[in-house]
């Protein structure tokens, strides 16, 4: 009896359609469940070279170059205030015929993520003749959290683990895949000034290791323009709820790792450079920010107290883009004319005609 009632209901419509659904579409379920599966344990043991954004392209442009460039006679490593605040271009034109390349990162990658990358060129025979490190006063507070950073240029990968569960996990590393290949583009002032990732990385190659920070004075059209509008401003006093640079343990341990890789080089062609910050955002004074930061930061790398070279503390809010320590493509001219004339006073790089 039971039987013959199963039979029956087998032969209604709907039973039929049911089973029509079932054959059409669970092998694609299943098919789709092993994918997202697949990518997200590929996910979970992968590099996430692209999950965090432009920092990550900074980091991971600048390595490749260090391991694709030959020797250079003179190289910086140092935070985004190096990055976007020295511009090579200008430094090849006063010092003709010299090799000069900017490795520069993010403050996150921190003095232990730069030595790191000179371990790599270390490693691969292409460490600089000659080395600046610079740093600003704005990554002397340093998280421990930003220790992924040395930690992802040593490994390869972020050692953090994902917190992605499955499916996000597999849905995020397709979303990867395609920032790869289709047209992404960057954040913000970003996007207006550059488009998309490879547009970046092509501004950052074609410019020794330079890069543009787009938040201000893109509508500027010269550098002789913008002079013109430099007459009468002057430092601004540091705003009232702007914090002190006081260096704290983390970036002092950072600073012990760094002095053990600049033991393998010639420690007398490494100099130092604490980056000028924006006069509204100088809070504490420039003695203690700039003089004696830079002092104790060259006796904790095992530097000369003359290797810490003469450069500005403080610089006209003018010059600066949004952020308290990025230069705009024209601060940054300026800035790195200044700095040239230091390297030239010191010897560090032959002026033309020399």
């Amino acid at each position: 009896m039971l039987k013959r009632t199963i039979q029956a209901i087998e032969k209604w419509p709907l039973s039929h359609a049911v089973q029509t659904v079932a054959r059409k579409f669970v092998p694609v379920a299943v098919l789709t469940a092993l994918i997202l599966a697949s990518a997200h344990y590929i996910y979970q043991q992968s590099k996430h070279q692209w999950s965090r954004g432009i920092e990550t392209y900074i980091v991971l442009e600048q390595i490749r170059r260090s391991e694709r460039l030959p020797t250079s006679d003179l190289a910086f490593l140092g935070d985004s205030s190096c990055l976007f605040g020295v511009h090579v271009p200008t430094l090849l034109q006063a010092f003709p015929g010299s090799k000069v390349e900017s490795f520069c990162t993010i403050g996150f990658v921190g003095p232990d993520g730069y030595a790191a990358m000179l371990d790599k060129m270390i490693a691969r025979g292409r460490q600089p003749r000659k080395l600046v490190l610079v740093f600003n006063p704005v990554q002397f507070e340093r998280d421990p959290r930003w220790n992924e950073w040395p930690a992802f240029i040593r490994t390869d990968h972020f050692e953090a683990p994902s917190v992605l569960t499955f499916p996000a996990g597999g849905l995020e590393f397709i979303r990867l895949l395609m920032e790869r290949a289709v047209y992404n583009p960057l954040p913000g002032a970003y996007a207006v000034y550059y488009g998309g990732k490879d547009q970046f990385i092509s501004t950052i190659w074609r410019e020794h290791g330079s890069a543009i920070e787009p938040n201000r004075m893109l509508n500027e059209p010269s550098l002789k323009a913008f002079r013109a509008t430099l007459a009468g401003h002057t430092l601004l006093r540091p705003l009232p709820d702007s914090k002190p640079f006081v260096m704290n343990a983390e970036f002092e341990k950072a600073l012990d790792s760094l002095s053990a890789t600049l033991s393998k080089l010639d420690r007398s062609k490494v100099y130092l450079v604490i980056a000028p910050v924006n006069s509204v955002n100088a809070q504490g004074g420039p003695q203690s920010f700039h003089t004696d930061a830079g002092r104790k930061i060259a006796a904790r790398l095992g530097l000369d107290p003359s290797q810490f070279l003469d450069t500005p503390a403080v610089m006209l809010d003018i010059l600066f883009a949004h952020y308290p320590s990025h230069f705009h493509r024209w601060g940054r001219i300026i800035y790195t004319e200044q700095l040239a004339r230091t390297l030239a006073d010191r010897g560090i790089l032959e002026s033309a005609g020399n």
